[in-house]
């Protein structure tokens, strides 16, 4: 439970935002449908998966200048 609330980036900050918006969108305009989208935001920045985890960037490669 320690690792849910340790380590948090700008980006699992605005994913739960983003989640939690949609969700009190959904409930106020009664939009049920809207909910899940929103759920799924959330649980991405609770348990850090996809891109809130950093599974979404592109690795950097660099040349290798020994290569014939």
């Amino acid at each position: 439970m320690k690792n849910v609330f340790i380590n948090w980036t700008l980006s699992r900050f605005l994913y739960l935002a983003a989640g939690v918006f949609f969700v009190l969108v959904a409930v106020n305009d009664r939009a049920w449908l809207m909910i899940p989208f929103g759920l799924y935001l959330i649980s991405m920045a609770i348990f850090k998966f996809g891109c809130a985890g950093g599974a979404c960037q592109v690795p950097l490669e660099t040349e290798d200048s020994n290569v014939n």
